[in-house]
């Protein structure tokens, strides 16, 4: 056996007791993704009129839909946040600095430099894709887009 071999076997086991102690939600995450689009693109297709309806349910401009999936979306996550070990996390001063600097200024620099060049007779497409660079996850990519 090469080495190569051996340190594959070796994580194997690792692994398996990784995907094992996962809930069976999060060990087919990916399969509960596409059955929700599945099953949103099959009502959009089967239930005229859905998008007119859900576009009407809205409070202060703001689509309850939306509002209400994220919620069900980003609560457990929020939920789990385990805030007193927040010094661990950010005891590494290098590595926090490191993150910061690229999720900020890196990121959003890049961004606003390929809007530039790519997008230099296209306003609207380059606002979007300038604040998709200054959002660090979808929700905040659904905000800022809606505040563009």
């Amino acid at each position: 056996m090469t080495s190569t071999q051996d340190s594959g076997a070796a994580t194997r086991p690792q692994e398996a007791g990784v995907v094992a102690g996962l809930s069976t939600l999060d060990r087919f995450l990916p399969v509960w993704i596409i059955a929700a689009m599945v099953l949103g693109l099959g009502l959009g297709r089967a239930v005229p009129g859905l998008d007119d309806a859900l576009a009407r349910v809205e409070a202060g401009g703001i689509s309850l839909p939306i509002a209400l999936g994220l919620l069900v979306m980003m609560y457990p996550v929020l939920a789990k946040v385990r805030y007193d070990r927040l010094d661990t996390v950010t005891g590494d001063r290098r590595l926090m600095l490191t993150s910061l600097l690229l999720n900020w200024v890196v990121g959003p620099a890049v961004m606003f430099a390929l809007a530039w060049i790519f997008l230099p007779d296209l306003p609207e497409y380059r606002t979007g894709l300038i604040i998709v660079g200054l959002a660090r996850c979808i929700a905040m990519v659904i905000i800022w887009n809606d505040l563009a």
